[in-house]
């Protein structure tokens, strides 16, 4: 991918992480030292990516996250009855609002001029596309008549945190298992995307820099010129899935690795039961024998009866009740 500033920087597996690239173009040869963050974003991709959907331009974060609150609100309209102490509850939905804040660092001049030229690109992805309408008596475009063609909305990747799901989710790697666990024992991820296409769609609904002039300072470019050292970006990010959440009549889940990528059921071993193989009960069979263990538990005297004579048998529970008569019934 070229290191064109107005487009794509940081799309997935491409090696476009550099601190020293703006150095070496002004000193001819750079510093000479090596950023660790470039190789861990480079070949980790742990970074925070934005896409802009209408012009499917990206832009990528290396940055120390600070807040990630993924919040559900669940909207229910309260009827009032005559006669209840308590209101019927109908549901009408559950929304979503991601808050995310980060710092980017600067580890030379060069790279302060990147990261703010990064966080000059996000600002402009909170625009929209407009179209230019001609003049309808000479048929000349008109750059005073404008109207919006398509709304900014946004893709944004981070980790399996935030991801698309569903069918159009399931781009690039579908499961990463990590292995050396113990024997049985899996961690698998389902749907984990790798590029900013893969991202969740939505709106970002607000969006802070802090520039921290006053305590980090900058570095001085010349004439009328700074650059921040540490920039700090806060958004507001309400998400539009794209596909059906919510649970089937077979209770399952629609999209059983919503929202964090993390794939429990294939990643626990079977259960294995001592009365035998329960993976046919029902709901209710299961809610049953629990029911059971329990009181068996609180009472062993009312354990499942055998015939063999054994502790907690119906048997051994007899001959119990004779010793006892007897007992009772000694002069």
């Amino acid at each position: 991918m070229a290191d064109d500033p107005n487009k794509n920087w940081g799309d997935g597996f491409e090696n476009v992480w550099d601190s020293q690239r703006h150095d070496k173009d002004k000193l001819g040869g750079g510093f000479g030292y090596v950023d660790a963050t470039d190789a861990y974003a480079n070949k980790e991709q742990m970074i925070i990516s934005f896409l802009h959907v209408p012009s499917n331009t990206v832009v990528s974060f290396k940055a120390f996250l600070t807040a990630f609150n993924d919040t559900f609100n669940s909207e229910w309209a309260p009827e009032t009855v005559y006669g209840r102490a308590d209101p019927i509850y109908m549901f009408k939905n559950t929304t979503r609002n991601i808050s995310l804040a980060f710092k980017i660092p600067a580890s030379s001049e060069g790279d302060a001029f990147e990261n703010l030229g990064r966080v000059q690109k996000l600002t402009q992805f909170l625009y929209p596309n407009y179209t230019t309408l001609a003049n309808p008596s000479t048929g000349v475009p008109d750059i005073f008549a404008q109207t919006i063609s398509q709304s900014p909305l946004v893709r944004l990747k981070m980790f399996n945190l935030v991801n698309q799901h569903g069918p159009g989710g399931m781009k690039g790697i579908d499961a990463i298992q990590m292995l050396g666990l113990a024997p049985g024992s899996k961690r698998s991820f389902s749907g984990a995307q790798m590029s900013a296409g893969g991202g969740l769609l939505g709106v970002i609904a607000n969006l802070t820099v802090n520039h921290n002039l006053e305590t980090e300072g900058a570095f001085n470019e010349g004439m009328g010129q700074i650059l921040p050292k540490l920039l700090d970006v806060n958004l507001s990010f309400s998400p539009i899935h794209e596909h059906p959440l919510g649970w089937s009549e077979e209770n399952t889940f629609s999209q059983a690795a919503f929202p964090y990528s993390v794939d429990v059921e294939g990643s626990l071993p079977k259960p294995e039961w001592s009365e035998g193989d329960l993976s046919d009960m029902t709901p209710g069979d299961a809610a049953a024998n629990s029911d059971q263990r329990m009181n068996d538990q609180l009472d062993p005297t009312a354990a499942a009866t055998t015939t063999d004579g054994g502790p907690g048998s119906q048997a051994a529970q007899d001959e119990k009740d004779a010793a006892q008569a007897a007992l009772l019934n000694t002069p």
